[in-house]
Formats: C-alpha cells, structure tokens, sequence
C-alpha cells in the first residue's frame, strides 16, 4: 500500500447498510479482542460477543443519533470493493449537572491491520466529528486504552485532550 494522499483520496466514508454489519462487527472484534489481551479483568467478553454486536448495531442502525460509519476502498480491476475500517458513534445525554445536555461518543473505531499508517483512521473520525458538528453537540468524546499508544496518539494529533483517567480495582 502507498502512503500517498492518492490512496487516501481512494478511501471512502460512508455510512454502513445492514449489509455491512457482520463486516462492521468484525473490524469492532478486533479492538474487542486487543483490549481484552490487555486486561481480561476489564474486558473480558462473552462466548456469544459476535452475536450480541451484531443484534446491538441492527438494533440501532436506523436510529438517527447512532452513526456506523464504514471507510471503503472502491472496485479496482478485478477484485470486488472491500470494507477497510469501520467506526460507531452515538449522541449520548449528559447526566443533568453540566451546562450541556448531549455528547457524540465514539463507541468503537478500527482499521484492518494491513491498511494502517495511511490515514484511513483519521479520515474516519473526521467524519465523525463533521456528523457530531452537524447534530449539534459540543463534544466528540471516547476512551482510549492506555497500552493503545499509537491510537492516543492520533487522537492527540487530531485535538482530543485527556481530561480523566479511568481506574479499576479488582476485588
């Protein structure tokens, strides 16, 4: 893969369809997979995580406030237009003692590891901050893994700011 701006000018965003959901899924599975080889504490998952993804996306595709955005690299001679990334959002309500009332929070984002270092991930959630921009929230928030440090760091390139720590005690 060339890391020039023409491959990423290749890269499509665009919402997923039903369709793309199992692929979606998948690409969600493989952050799924990394955090819970960091802790299993934390992250363990479920026998049946594909499934329960699967009926939690369908469940919400339609709904106006979630965003399944895919990044698409198109047909090219002979070989068919793959899914190379994928991200999930929502608009979510603030608990009642901010001045703000809702967030856009980005539930998940990956990229196939072959496709990486070429800026599909940024192309990814900058779409999903102009969605946020266009639902009318004053946040993009997620959570990052603190052992994820090239995904903090992309976060950081692209303004995200650290503004709390989460912290487990295993009991």
């Amino acid at each position: 893969m060339s890391k020039s701006p023409k491959f990423q000018q290749q890269i499509i965003c665009e919402p997923a369809q039903a369709a793309d959901i199992p692929e979606l899924v998948d690409l969600c599975l493989l952050v799924e997979r990394q955090h819970e080889s960091y802790w299993p504490l934390r992250w363990a998952l479920r026998p049946d995580i594909r499934q329960r993804y699967i009926n939690w996306m369908t469940g919400n595709l339609e709904k106006p406030d979630w965003l399944y955005l895919i990044a698409r690299m198109p047909a090219a001679k002979k070989k068919p237009a793959i899914i190379v990334g994928g991200l999930v959002a929502a608009i979510t309500q603030e608990i009642p003692i901010y001045a703000f009332t809702h967030y856009a929070f980005i539930h998940d984002m990956a990229v196939k590891e072959k496709f990486r270092r070429h800026g599909i991930a940024r192309k990814l959630m900058l779409s999903a901050k102009d969605w946020a921009a266009g639902k009318g929230v004053n946040q993009l928030r997620l959570m990052a893994a603190e052992a994820n440090t090239p995904a903090r760091a992309l976060f950081e390139q692209l303004g995200f700011r650290t503004t709390y720590r989460e912290m487990v005690l295993p009991i």
